[in-house]
């Protein structure tokens, strides 16, 4: 809201110094002034937590990152940028980390598909936690945690989903662990 507020005064003053336009009345402006994607209830929340949101990255194989159908957003597997095994190179509280950063992956993904306003979203559906770990681990769901209490975090009850945690031994380009997400939008 202050970038806005900034911006909003900033070009106002360079139309106004260029003949182009009056500057409004500050009633007037905030009564013009739509309401902006990235200053809704979620975005606040995200910055309470401390969490700049990244672009959304682009695939690395032949598929899409989202599909909408309906109110329903698909989102494809996303990971940490972290490679290895949870059990032999990482702890499950290391693991917990790399999954929250892969949930961070998911809403940015989400807010792309919400044409940036994540205040549209409605609840988390599904959400699979796939865990790159050795044949003895057996704390996949601690692990995924870390992705389904960051969406709690942000979207409160609406952000727990119906789960999987599973262990493999291998992900796509060795990510610690990767994650699948459904979400319902307004």
């Amino acid at each position: 809201m202050i970038r806005r507020a900034l911006f909003t005064s900033l070009a106002a003053s360079i139309l106004a110094a260029c003949g182009k336009a009056e500057d409004p009345a500050p009633e007037e402006q905030a009564a013009e002034t739509p309401p902006t994607a990235m200053g809704g209830k979620v975005d606040a929340k995200l910055a309470e937590l401390g969490i700049v949101l990244p672009e959304a990255t682009t695939p690395i194989a032949a598929y899409t990152p989202i599909r909408i159908v309906g109110n329903m957003v698909y989102i494809a597997g996303q990971g940490p940028s972290d490679q290895g095994v949870v059990g032999r190179d990482y702890t499950m509280e290391q693991g917990y980390g790399f999954a929250r950063d892969a949930g961070i992956s998911v809403l940015s993904q989400l807010r792309k598909a919400c044409d940036g306003d994540l205040d549209r979203v409605v609840q988390c559906v599904q959400l699979q936690g796939l865990v790159r770990c050795t044949d003895d681990f057996t704390e996949q769901h601690l692990v995924v945690n870390g992705c389904s209490e960051l969406f709690r975090d942000v979207f409160g009850d609406a952000g727990l989903a119906a789960r999987a945690a599973v262990g493999t031994n291998a992900l796509p380009v060795g990510f610690v662990c990767e994650v699948i997400a459904t979400f319902e939008i307004a």
